[in-house]
């Protein structure tokens, strides 16, 4: 049975994903951050890696560095994975050595593609694997991976409704909050979710603006509406939702990290920070954080649709 070592820092999704490979008839050994990761391929000797690459502590381009540059472990395949298929993304995974790319949510036909090319070849070290990035709705495709034929269904296609780069100020939000309006009419969604969506998505620019960038010189805030259907992949079914994504090119922050403050206690004896992000974590189903040297700072957020 092959062994394949996971590193993935989110719980839901590392558990749905051991268990799906398992039932593929894998051996999964988890692991929950970058250093651990490092370790256990030591330890427990997989055939190949899923390494995220936004992980705590030493991130997945490190990790990956750092298992290239070891002779015990530099011939294990090592496939990236990601939730944010950013311009930039795939090069630099690869750059860090790398044998191939994939992003998430998973498309698990195509992934087990890439995991028995890379079992039967070994590591490659040339990362020539192809990826497809999130919003190509082109349908049904066979797509080749480093010689492989593999016939991989869609990715989950999506409908991206606003896209824009704006100042990451207070008064530059008027266009994306017109937009997240116009977005909920054209999809029919509920005014009470409509509400939520907006104090996600000001909460969301809230952060940006209070920790990207100095107060007197704003950078870009890059907000994207989108909304995605729901499907059914690998008996796993994915709900209809819409997704805000927050960007920006300021240092590295991830808002999702700041812990969730005592509403118990009066205001003025709660810690700073994490009050926006547990209005975040309540009126959204779905978050996510990544950073990368060319792609910056990514807060992507999901509400289930009725």
């Amino acid at each position: 049975m092959p062994k394949i070592l996971l590193v993935e820092d989110n719980d839901a999704n590392r558990d749905m994903l051991s268990r799906r490979l398992s039932r593929k008839g894998f051996d999964v050994v988890p692991a929950v951050d970058g250093l651990q990761g490092v370790s256990l391929a030591s330890a427990a000797a997989p055939d190949l890696i899923l390494m995220d690459l936004s992980l705590p502590g030493i991130d997945g381009w490190e990790a990956t560095r750092r298992l290239k540059a070891d002779p015990a472990t530099r011939a294990i395949p090592v496939i990236a994975l990601t939730a944010h298929a950013m311009s930039g993304d795939q090069e630099q995974a690869l750059a860090a050595g790398c044998d191939d790319f994939d992003t998430k949510p998973v498309d698990l036909v195509r992934l087990l593609g890439k995991i028995r090319h890379l079992l039967d070849n070994g590591a490659q070290g040339t990362g020539t694997g192809t990826t497809t990035r999130p919003g190509d709705t082109t349908g049904t495709r066979t797509r080749t991976t480093t010689g492989t034929t593999v016939a991989a269904p869609h990715d989950r296609p999506a409908e991206i409704l606003f896209d824009e780069v704006l100042p990451a100020q207070r008064a530059g939000l008027a266009a994306a909050r017109a937009a997240l309006d116009d977005v909920c009419a054209k999809a029919g969604i509920a005014s009470d979710i409509g509400a939520d969506l907006h104090v996600v998505l000001d909460e969301a620019c809230a952060n940006i603006i209070a920790h990207a960038y100095a107060p007197a010189l704003p950078g870009p805030l890059r907000v994207t509406l989108r909304v995605l259907p729901a499907i059914v992949v690998d008996e796993v079914a994915l709900p209809a939702a819409i997704e805000i994504v927050v960007a920006d090119q300021g240092p590295p922050f991830d808002p999702l990290a700041l812990p969730t403050p005592d509403l118990g206690l009066p205001w003025d004896e709660r810690p700073l920070g994490g009050v926006g992000v547990h209005l975040i974590r309540s009126l959204t189903d779905e978050q996510s954080y990544s950073h990368s040297e060319i792609g910056g700072n990514r807060l992507t957020l999901r509400r289930h649709l009725p």
